[in-house]
């Protein structure tokens, strides 16, 4: 629930932009968004509940213990596929960072959320200049303040898979400008003795800092290590269907605006008419 009086006209269309994109999307890995609605001036978004916390805090809860090779590429691989299916809608997510990967109850299903700074891009290879996102995740081109697409996405890809192999981020410094120093120059922190070479290989192809050189997400899920983990998983999450809720009519009065939201499949669409 988030209160509409007190947010800026700005705020109100963040607010409405993430909702416009999570209503498109209908994927496994992808967090569900079953309403959106106004109701006593506040904006309200019924989402699927994640009861497994977030990446973040399982990495937390290992406590210093490597994750296997195997657990490591069985949460990536999850995450490069709901990051391919929103970059085949010509979306940007702009913030992917363990914070915002969700887990189901067992900690077996990933769920990619939090799109409210995701950018849908009108063109394919459209490059947009905004700084935004995380800074321990902000690839180069973002940090130097150059045009980006896709492969910024990627760049934070890589992040969470560095975090994954060695629970800790791959850049961090006591300041935003120290971090920003690491980032640009490709300075990440060390890679462990016990990691494979096809893993470090992996993550360097993912972290590298020409945009250029990064693999896109399809050429990351036919790579040798990722392949079998990929096929191994569609088999699974093809089984898996997406969760249905039924939804009423629901009718708002914002500013003497009487507004109906309509309903399109399972969600509720709000205009910006709306949120004014």
């Amino acid at each position: 629930m988030v209160p509409l009086d007190c947010r800026s006209q700005e705020e109100k269309n963040a607010i409405k932009s993430e909702a416009d994109l999570l209503s498109k999307l209908a994927h496994p890995n992808i967090i569900a968004l079953y309403d959106a609605f106004i109701s006593d001036d506040c904006f309200h978004m019924v989402m699927q509940y994640a009861e497994g916390g977030t990446m973040e805090q399982l990495i937390k809860d290992q406590r210093g213990l490597p994750m296997s090779q195997d657990t490591v590429l069985y949460y990536f691989t999850q995450v490069t596929i709901a990051l391919d299916y929103i970059h085949s809608k010509k979306i940007l997510h702009r913030d992917l960072k363990t914070q915002n990967i969700l887990l189901n109850r067992k900690r077996t299903i990933v769920k990619l959320g939090d799109f409210g700074i995701s950018k849908q891009m009108l063109t394919t290879g459209r490059m947009l200049s905004t700084m935004i996102g995380t800074p321990n995740y902000l690839s180069p081109e973002i940090c130097e303040g150059r045009k980006y697409d896709g492969k910024s996405d990627i760049w934070s890809l890589g992040c969470v898979l560095f975090e994954l192999v060695e629970l800790r981020r791959a850049f961090d410094g006591e300041s935003f400008a120290s971090i920003v120093r690491k980032i640009t120059t490709g300075n990440h922190a060390g890679i462990s003795k016990r990691v494979s070479p096809e893993m470090i290989e992996l993550i360097n192809a993912i972290l590298s800092i020409r945009e250029a050189s990064r693999p896109n997400t399809k050429e990351i899920l036919t790579h040798p290590l990722v392949l079998p983990k990929c096929i191994e998983l569609h088999l699974d999450l093809g089984r898996i269907e997406a969760p249905m809720i039924p939804l009423c009519r629901r009718s708002s009065s914002i500013g003497n605006k009487e507004t109906a939201q309509t309903l399109t499949g399972r969600y509720s669409t709000i205009t910006t008419e709306t949120l004014k």
